[in-house]
């Protein structure tokens, strides 16, 4: 396998997490509290909820797989280390920038209620990743070598699935700051908290290694070396659900338990799910391929333009024009599931755009990086108020 080559499995993950992830918005945007109290919405709702495993899994396997290529580069403090961690920062105040509570200055300056401040600073599936990986990143400058790291970053995994229960008895807010009670859990205003949604991306990070280490040893030559270990994922995701299950009667070993929220045996019956599925995409592309046109593979590559650009749509305020409030959740589910494949077009447009100018001079890039840096800024600090 050249070690250049995208791994298509991995976007094929990613890309499918991320047009659910669409549906999910949409529809918890729009849907009529009627239909989603339904006994058959809860089915959308589990399979709505593996979004975001997946999402982290993946975002953990194509680290470990990026820093196969890069390792020297990253422990010798090279310029692909700086890189990454430009890359890690920017993922991190993306997230903060898509709760900021008001985008005019004025207004900010003029005064935002606590609430609003406490939404800001919550952890989100972007903060998740970004520190996650941080995380990663600076136990790797410390051990320097692979297996050290993904050794201690299974020790992680272990330590934060079974510290998750206590984590969440404890209201951080009355003894910390906010923006770090944000990352020790949900209680209040976090989404997706370091406990537990962490051991998802650590888990892909391993995963990833793993992966990588198969193909390393395999035979020099020949298709062997395309050999993808689908098997042994399928049976790893296999073993982990075997695991949830006889874990499920032990809640009684924790003063504060809630399965559906943040048990150690929820949060392993989603992971090897997530891991089957990974397996399911692993032996897709080792038998069928998958084109280079693919739609699920285009939008797995520009995931973070796509998961910006459709919150933004959805949640966010366009002069008084408000796609959440313009719906007032009165939508059916035909209704819901038409505008999500309107707005799913919508990305794969976006998504086709960014593919081009990607593959054309690299200064096109930067330029209209830069203008919309620039044109943000504009519109926060002198763009009118609401």
């Amino acid at each position: 396998m050249p070690p250049s080559k995208r791994l298509s499995f991995i976007d094929l993950l990613r890309g499918w997490a991320v047009i659910v992830m669409i549906e999910t918005h949409v529809v918890n945007a729009t849907i009529r509290p009627e239909t989603a109290a339904q006994p058959w919405f809860d089915i959308i709702n589990f399979i709505n909820g593996l979004v975001a495993p997946s999402f982290l899994f993946a975002s953990g396997m194509a680290y470990a797989v990026t820093t196969r290529r890069k390792l020297d580069s990253y422990v010798s403090f090279g310029t692909p280390l700086f890189r990454q961690l430009w890359r890690l920062l920017f993922i991190l105040l993306l997230g903060y920038g898509l709760h900021i509570p008001k985008f005019n200055l004025g207004q900010m300056v003029q005064g935002v209620s606590e609430g609003q401040w406490l939404g800001f600073f919550q952890s989100d599936v972007l903060h998740c990743i970004a520190v996650s990986l941080l995380i990663l990143q600076m136990i790797l400058l410390i051990v320097r070598t692979e297996r050290r790291l993904y050794l201690i970053a299974a020790g992680l995994a272990v330590a934060l699935l079974f510290a998750t229960p206590p984590m969440w008895s404890v209201d951080w807010l009355q003894v910390m700051p906010a923006p770090v009670a944000a990352y020790l859990n949900g209680l209040h205003f976090s989404l997706f908290p370091l406990f537990p949604w962490s051991v998802f991306l650590f888990s892909g990070a391993i995963a990833g290694y793993l992966f990588a280490e198969s193909q390393k040893q395999a035979p020099a030559g020949g298709e062997s070396v395309r050999a993808f270990p689908h098997a042994a994922f399928a049976r790893a995701g296999s073993g982990l659900i075997g695991v949830s299950i006889l874990l499920m009667p032990l809640g009684w070993l924790y003063p504060t338990y809630d399965y559906w929220r943040y048990s150690p045996s929820f949060v392993l019956l989603r992971l090897g799910i997530v891991v089957l599925l990974c397996a399911g995409m692993m032996l897709y592309e080792q038998r069928k391929s998958v084109s280079p046109k693919s739609l699920v593979t285009l939008v797995g590559r520009e995931s973070l333009l796509v998961y910006a650009t459709h919150l933004l749509l959805i949640f966010g305020n366009f002069g008084t024009f408000n796609f959440r409030q313009w719906s007032n959740q009165t939508f059916s589910l035909p209704e819901a599931l038409g505008w999500t494949l309107i707005l799913l077009g919508l990305m794969i447009l976006l998504a086709s755009a960014w593919d081009w100018v990607r593959h054309q001079d690299p200064r096109w890039k930067r330029w209209i990086q830069w203008t919309v840096l620039a044109i943000t800024i504009g519109v926060f600090v002198w763009g009118p108020g609401q």
